[in-house]
């Protein structure tokens, strides 16, 4: 596994930054994570049950906290828990008053993810919501439709459209979905990876949609902005 430092932090690298060259000026050049969120990446690649292929990048999370306070999100969706790096990321970004729902349907990652969050310190900012995160958005849509500023959908990836429609019916005008893993790996270019596939099917979907306007750019994994039109 190969490493990125920002700042003393080091981060692992997803495989398509392992070969960019500049990856590691850009971010000495950018300013770095804050420590709570450095410390939680840490501890996942201490535990032999988690690791860091479900974890997103540096960059990716620098983005997420620069565009919720490019737009003052004040409630936010984190779909797809995991350790709970990502909802730790956008408490510390939002606002004291600001609110991070965040879905996770695993019990044990859910476990960690608490854990995590009282250690950072936001457990008054951050609501995990257990159980599947699509049944749990629809849910959501009947009392809160278009009242959230931000978007974040790192989950499992057959569910990645469903995620997508649902963030919009979420989000209020001006709001944004960021979407991790968009270029999974390399992979949504070649018919013989599922995941790949599938992946390469959501991003049709996502280029389609007469809602947004979206830029797919080459960090991380992949990350998808897209911005919910007036």
């Amino acid at each position: 596994m190969a490493f990125s430092v920002t700042g003393r932090r080091c981060c692992p690298l997803k495989l398509l930054e392992i070969n960019n060259t500049l990856l590691s000026y850009c971010l000495q050049n950018s300013t770095p994570l804050p420590k709570a969120v450095v410390d939680v990446l840490s501890r996942t690649r201490s535990r032999q049950q988690f690791g860091d292929k479900l974890l997103s990048s540096v960059q990716v999370l620098q983005m997420n906290r620069l565009l919720i306070k490019l737009t003052g999100a004040k409630k936010i969706l984190d779909i797809g828990t995991y350790t709970g790096v990502s909802a730790v990321n956008s408490a510390l970004a939002t606002s004291k008053t600001g609110k991070v729902y965040s879905f996770e349907k695993s019990h044990k990652h859910i476990k960690t993810a608490q854990e995590n969050i009282q250690m950072s310190g936001v457990e008054d900012r951050v609501s995990i919501i257990k159980g599947e995160a699509k049944n749990s958005l629809e849910r959501l849509c009947k009392t809160d439709e278009g009242s959230f500023g931000f978007s974040y959908i790192d989950a499992d990836k057959a569910n990645y459209p469903a995620y997508f429609d649902l963030s919009l019916k979420l989000l209020k005008p001006g709001g944004i979905i960021a979407v991790d893993n968009t270029l999974y790996r390399g992979l949504v270019t070649n018919s013989t990876d599922k995941t790949g596939q599938r992946i390469n099917a959501a991003n049709n979907y996502f280029s389609q949609s007469r809602e947004v306007e979206l830029i797919m750019l080459n960090i991380g994994d992949g990350y998808t902005i897209a911005i919910k039109e007036s």
